[in-house]
């Protein structure tokens, strides 16, 4: 505790001397570098807040707030302008520590200070400022990673006017909202000191790296010694991402399981609205950290294709539905016919279904993120012995030169500035290693500003053969009665990970460590059906040796679930060769729960 204290008062004062000026410099210098973005962000925000509060809010309020905005935005600009490029010495840091003090602290008081004089008495407009409120917390974890003192500032000042205004309402619904607040406030909190530790750490890195490549140029003569010496930083920097993916995704496992019980107990609408909106910006990080995570399977050679013949127009239903409403919301017309509209619904293929959909979701996604008017299209034509998709847009289309980058990872064409609400870069970098699994390679062919064409060709399959990939065979309690040994070392987690198979008819032991399950399925006479193990365990242990220790008491046959944050392949390879079936957080309730009863029942 006291260590978490000492390092809590390090990020919040920010001490900066000889010593590690050179990082310090570069977290200030990352922070000026989005200056021009979070000031025009946040001024079109505020005349969007104005426009919105209009009705709401008496009018010499609102234009005397937007006044010392812009007075305030303009400011921090003159500042930024004048002084941007004085990074060099302690001094000038120690002056920039200040300045980035005191402006964050106004510009949240800014904000914050419309929960207090602003607050709007109708629903729908509180419900709009909340929105505002929470988007811009989270936005600060975005924009602040590399110096978190503005973060803690600016958070803080933004929500807690807010959480204060509610808890000062005299019903019921008040108080929630401010309990919901006060968790999302925590949860912004942890994620944006987490994500600031990971950027201090690349940045210590990266240091150390350009040391070695000038040690490496001084002593030219031991050129082997010095390659074996640079393995060994890059194998630690492998290791250190694959610690920093856990320890993000195990707070995101987390809220996955507070939303989800959040949105099961809340009774007011407003509530509910709101947890709704959460679970929803849970699901969208979650996506992100899966791109990873596939990227990371598939060159670790996890991934094996279990082809089968299967009926192509369930998949194109699934896909219409959800890309239509995607695309509609962009003015696009999507043209994925639906079985009521497809004269060829009798069509079977013979590949792996799964793989395919997941190439199939990624052409689309790319074809409707960079299409902004016109329509994205997927069709087909059936030859002798195979069928041809081709996915087509009317988008921005692609230059020539750089066709060959496109499948790169992290590569993005039209995204100079890394802006997120387009991704990751990672959709065509994994269709490019799914193509050997389903034996099929895309072709693209593309005119800039008339749009682009991804194909490729799949068997045709046996009607005689045919499997039903997309049917579930169970029903909603199966698994009534199931013993389960749940082993997991974060308290809340095991709390509410118990709770949720205990709502499902589950009967469920858990402990911290194997030790602990095995005792109290002793005293109550049990033996587990499926054991569910976390990864990383206590005392070096990992869910590979609890699997051993639980088996060897119950039987070697027994089912076992690995849940975990690590994408490292060395792990993951780890987990096949106990016979476990693997999880990767986060994983949502209704996944655990399909996932339980296929390893269970193998169906």
């Amino acid at each position: 505790m006291t260590r978490f204290f000492r390092q809590l008062r390090e990020e919040f004062f920010f001490p900066v001397n000889e010593e590690n000026l050179r990082v310090r410099a570069d977290q200030l210098r990352a922070r000026l570098q989005m200056y021009p973005t979070m000031m025009g962000g946040q001024a079109l925000l505020s005349m969007l807040f104005v426009w919105m509060m209009w009705d709401a809010v008496p009018h010499a309020a609102l234009l005397a707030w937007i006044a010392a905005a812009y007075a305030l935005y303009a400011a921090d600009m003159l500042g930024w302008l004048l002084n941007r490029h004085k990074l060099y010495t302690v001094q000038e840091c120690r002056r920039w520590h200040i300045a980035f003090t005191l402006f964050t602290l106004a510009g949240g008081l800014v904000w914050g200070s419309t929960a207090l004089w602003m607050f709007p008495l109708d629903a729908e407009h509180q419900a709009l400022l909340v929105m505002v409120i929470l988007g811009l917390s989270a936005a600060s974890v975005t924009t602040n990673p590399s110096y978190p003192s503005s973060f803690y500032i600016y958070a803080l000042s933004v929500a807690l006017p807010l959480v204060f205004r509610f808890a000062l309402g005299d019903s019921r619904g008040h108080w929630v909202m401010a309990c919901i607040l006060l968790l999302y406030l925590a949860v912004v909190l942890s994620a944006g000191r987490d994500l600031g530790k990971a950027f201090r750490a690349a940045l210590r890195q990266r240091h150390e790296n350009d040391a070695l490549v000038e040690q490496l140029t001084r002593q030219k003569a031991y050129s082997e010694n010095l390659r074996q010496q640079a393995e060994m930083a890059s194998s630690e920097k492998s290791r250190f991402l694959a610690a920093a993916s856990h320890d993000l995704r195990q707070p995101l496992q987390a809220l996955t399981l507070f939303s989800e019980a959040l949105s099961v107990r809340a009774q007011d609408p407003d509530v509910r609205q709101l947890a709704l909106q959460i679970e929803k910006s849970v699901h969208a990080l979650g996506d992100m950290f899966n791109e990873l995570l596939d990227l990371s399977r598939l060159d670790a050679g996890m991934l094996t294709p279990n082809r089968q013949h299967f009926a192509l127009q369930p998949l194109l239903d699934r896909l219409y539905v959800d890309f239509a409403p995607l695309a509609q919301a962009k003015g696009l017309a999507c043209e994925i016919p639906a079985s009521s509209k497809q004269p060829d619904e009798d069509a079977v293929i013979y590949s792996d279904p799964f793989l395919l959909e997941r190439v199939l979701r990624n052409l689309l996604s790319n074809a409707i993120r960079y299409t902004e008017q016109g329509k994205v299209a997927l069709r087909w034509n059936r030859t002798a012995a195979a069928l041809k998709f081709e996915v087509a847009d009317t988008g921005i289309g692609i230059r020539a030169d750089i066709i060959p980058h496109i499948f790169e990872e992290y590569y993005q064409a039209d995204n100079p500035n890394r802006d997120r609400r387009k991704g990751l870069g990672l959709g065509l970098a994994i269709v490019r290693r799914i193509e050997p699994l389903l034996g099929c390679k895309v072709e693209v062919s593309s005119e800039p500003g008339r749009g682009s064409v991804f194909g490729f060709s799949v068997p045709l399959g046996d009607a005689g053969q045919l499997a039903h990939p997309f049917t579930i065979t169970h029903s909603r309690h199966d698994l009534n009665g199931t013993v389960v040994a749940l082993v997991e070392d974060d308290p809340d987690i095991r709390r509410m990970t118990a709770e949720l198979m205990t709502q499902w008819g589950c009967r469920v032991v858990a402990g911290e460590l194997p030790g602990d399950a095995m005792r109290e399925m002793d005293l109550l006479g049990l033996r587990p059906a499926l054991l569910v193990c976390d990864y990383r365990l206590p005392r070096g242990m990992t869910a590979v040796h609890a699997i051993r220790e639980m088996r060897q008491q119950w039987g070697g046959g027994l089912p076992a679930m690995v849940l975990t944050g690590d994408t490292a392949p060395e792990v993951l390879h780890e987990i096949r060769e106990c016979d476990a079936m693997l999880l990767h957080k986060p994983v949502t309730p209704a996944r655990l729960r399909s996932l339980m009863h296929l390893a269970l029942h193998g169906g």
